[in-house]
């Protein structure tokens, strides 16, 4: 019996399904219908064979996503070296005459000093050690005149003082080196003899390697 042409489809399905192959015939009659069946056309109509696998279509293969571009390492960051540590810096303040100084070498011991470098009791070292005008080479002569009243007396005592010491800041350190770099580097820059420059080319790069810690 003739399969009309609506059910070509369901045929093409069944083969490609995996139906065993088979011999379809395409049949147009003189009217010019077409129609597709399993068995031989009539008589008088046109006929042709469709050979129908029963294979598969081989499946396309599927391109590979192509790799996602890798993104550029950042480069390797140096490890930071740690700063050299700064030398200890300490800023004084002298206990005779209230003046600022700094020191490297820690603060200083305690030391004796005559109460009238104090001003106590209102007499200068000057004024108890009067200078004579005496210029005679004689030694009992050429000793200058010391006035024994009991003011001088008290002046010219001694008395245990001690200056007033502060760790300096990091900054305060830094701004420190730099000026004595500059005063040094000025003077190793003036120097005119060899035995100058060697004595002060070893403080220029002492103080460069210091300031490495600022």
């Amino acid at each position: 019996m003739p399969i009309r042409s609506a059910c070509l489809a369901v045929l093409l399905a069944l083969c490609a399904a995996g139906a065993p192959a088979r011999e379809v015939y395409k049949c147009t009659t003189a009217h010019g219908d077409v129609a597709f069946q399993d068995q031989p056309c009539a008589a008088g109509a046109g006929e042709s064979v469709l050979h129908m696998s029963d294979a598969e279509p081989a499946s396309m293969p599927v391109p590979d996503a192509a790799p996602a571009p890798a993104s550029p390492k950042p480069p390797p960051v140096a490890p930071r070296s740690p700063r050299k540590p700064l030398p200890a810096l300490w800023l004084c303040t002298n206990a005779e005459d209230g003046s600022h100084y700094a020191t490297m070498n820690g603060p200083p011991p305690p030391r004796l000093v005559p109460l009238g470098a104090l001003g106590y009791p209102g007499k200068s070292l000057a004024e108890a050690y009067r200078a004579g005008a005496n210029v005679m080479s004689a030694p009992e002569l050429s000793r200058p005149p010391i006035d024994r009243s009991p003011g001088a007396a008290f002046a010219t005592g001694l008395t245990q003082v001690q200056d007033a010491c502060a760790p300096a800041s990091a900054d305060q350190t830094c701004a420190y080196l730099h000026e004595q770099l500059d005063q040094t580097a000025d003077k190793l820059r003036r120097a005119r003899f060899k035995d100058e420059q060697a004595q002060l080319q070893p403080q220029v790069d002492q103080l460069e390697d210091d300031l490495g810690g600022c």
